[in-house]
């Protein structure tokens, strides 16, 4: 009643651990990804950070290049405006840029600081005059298409801007226009003339550097030496680079800003240098932690692929341990229930003949040798599992140890009509324990007596040479393929072929012929026999004396 609610609960231990296995692994994966996903947020928080400090530093800067690139251009208007008439009358030509170039001796502005001056007074059609390097046709054309026809009023009270660099197309693409207006007579009315000059980006890089003087990129409390860590670069429309604070390259924090319509629409670029993190964030910028966290999950699957492989060799061992406890359990009951029948028809004098009684005590012996063999089989294997042993060495004569072997197993070979063929030297003599030598014979008989065909001859052949006795034992049967020859010798492995068949047997004998040849200091193997059957050999050492 009990035996098959076990049995369908054989298999579930093992499938239970390989879930577990699976879902251990399933686990680390994720909590390798949430890991994954938290280091990189953190670095995308401070990657934010160093951006935020950046933006600062470029709106600091803006604020202070508007100050600086303002103050020649409102002082210049001031000086253009008192020279300039409020009513109608004659308006003052391009000389009067000149004198403002020479009254105005700072770092903004100076008598060098314009290549060209013009004037352009309204009217049908606008006139041009210019004063200094000349104009190409097209960029006169490019003055009066952009201040006349396109002129975008001023904003506010300032009647001055500076225009983006090569806007029009001037001489050189990176020459910038700075204008003054004159106004009309009344604030609503068209400007009268329109006074400007054309000077080089280079000129506007004496403000610009002087704003980065002045501007406050970081806080103080961060930093006594914030230059050290920011790159601040204006910019023109075009991508023209008209300052820059450094040229460091490598990886940066940059954010970007603008100095407004009045000054041409430049762009400001402040970066923060990869060292700068260490300064301005607590541990500095955090390292990733993929390469980490990619090696524990590397390992995570080794382990738990390692645990699963071992958990379905446990299961593989499990699997042969009942498959060795039913082989084992048939082994002893056949032998038994021949031996209980011949026994009770013997006490109950139910043979009619004295031959049947005889065949009856023949069947008894055989039972009884075949129990012994598989009982000694057992016993070995189990002290070879608690560890190693040492066996007796004492000089064995070794025609005496085959014939004792060969007359054990006469029982069993009579009965499947199997000829024993010994060829061995009477004076060969080896060192071991006499009972090891004789169970290694006994296991190698009786297998290839169980084995091979009824009716076969069984050869054992022994030999002595080069300080070895080599004993061999072929039979006639289907031989061991090769694939297989090494792992017979493991125990509980026996043949695909023969697993199924009557008399498997249990898996032990060959693993208990090779364990006791390692323990006489010898070994085993498998080949193929002459007649096309298998051939066991075991090398044993010979005795001291017989060397010599």
């Amino acid at each position: 009643m009990s035996s098959a609610p076990r049995s369908r609960l054989d298999g579930r231990p093992g499938a239970i651990g390989v879930a577990l296995l699976v879902l251990t692994l399933i686990l680390a994966a994720g909590l390798g990804w949430q890991a994954t996903r938290a280091a990189a947020s953190h670095r995308r928080t401070a990657e934010k950070t160093l951006r935020d400090y950046a933006a600062i530093a470029a709106w600091e800067y803006a604020r202070e290049g508007r100050i600086w690139l303002s103050f020649g251009m409102a002082d210049a208007e001031d000086m253009i405006s008192r020279e300039i008439p409020r009513r109608k009358g004659p308006l003052p030509g391009t000389d009067l840029l000149r004198q403002v170039l020479k009254q105005k001796e700072c770092d903004c502005m100076s008598a060098g600081f314009a290549r060209t001056v013009f004037r352009i007074v309204a009217g049908a059609p606008p006139e041009l005059e210019v004063d200094g390097e000349a104009l190409s046709d097209a960029a006169r054309a490019g003055i009066l298409n952009l201040l006349v026809h396109d002129s975008v009023p001023p904003r506010g009270p300032r009647r001055w801007r500076m225009l983006p660099p090569g806007v029009p197309s001037l001489n050189r693409p990176d020459d910038t226009i700075l204008l003054w207006q004159a106004a009309g007579e009344k604030p609503e009315d068209p400007p009268r003339a329109i006074y400007g000059m054309v000077v080089e980006a280079a000129q506007i890089h004496r403000p610009l550097l002087g704003a980065a003087g002045d501007a406050t990129l970081l806080p103080p409390s961060l930093t006594a030496d914030p230059r050290s860590l920011m790159i601040v670069s204006v910019l023109g429309p075009s991508g023209v680079t008209i300052y820059a604070s450094d040229t460091a390259t490598g990886p940066v924090f940059a954010a970007t800003d603008t100095l407004g319509w009045l000054y041409g629409n430049l762009s400001v670029r402040a970066a923060l240098k990869a060292e700068a993190a260490s300064t301005l964030l607590v541990g500095g910028l955090p390292a990733s932690r993929l390469p980490q966290i990619g090696v524990l999950l590397g390992l995570t699957l080794v382990l738990g692929t390692g645990a699963l492989l071992l958990l379905r060799r446990e299961q593989q061992l499990a699997r042969l341990r009942d498959d060795f406890v039913s082989s084992v359990s048939h082994e002893l009951r056949t032998p038994l229930t021949q031996i209980r029948v011949m026994g009770e028809l013997l006490a109950d004098k139910g043979f009619k003949s004295a031959p049947e009684e005889e065949r009856a005590r023949e069947v008894i012996r055989r039972e009884a040798l075949r129990l012994t063999n598989l009982v000694d089989n057992v016993l070995q294997f189990a002290r070879m599992r608690r560890g190693p042993q040492a066996l007796a060495a004492r000089t064995l004569p070794l025609g005496e140890v085959i014939t004792e072997a060969c007359e054990a197993l006469l029982p069993l070979s009579s009965s499947r009509r199997v000829t024993l063929d010994v060829q061995l030297r009477d004076d060969i003599r080896v060192m071991g324990d006499r009972d090891a030598v004789v169970q290694i014979l006994r296991n190698l008989l009786e297998n290839a007596i169980k084995y091979g065909p009824e009716g076969q001859t069984v050869r054992l052949a022994a030999e002595a040479r080069d300080g070895v006795a080599r004993l061999a034992v072929e039979d006639q049967g289907p031989g061991v393929p090769v694939a297989e020859r090494e792992r017979i010798w493991q125990p509980y492995h026996r043949l695909a072929r023969d697993r199924k068949a009557a008399g498997a047997g249990t898996g032990l004998g060959l693993s208990v012929v090779a364990e006791l040849a390692g323990l006489l200091r010898g070994r085993a193997w498998v080949e193929d026999a002459a007649g096309g059957g298998a051939r066991f050999v075991v090398e044993i050492p010979v005795a001291a004396e017989a060397r010599g």
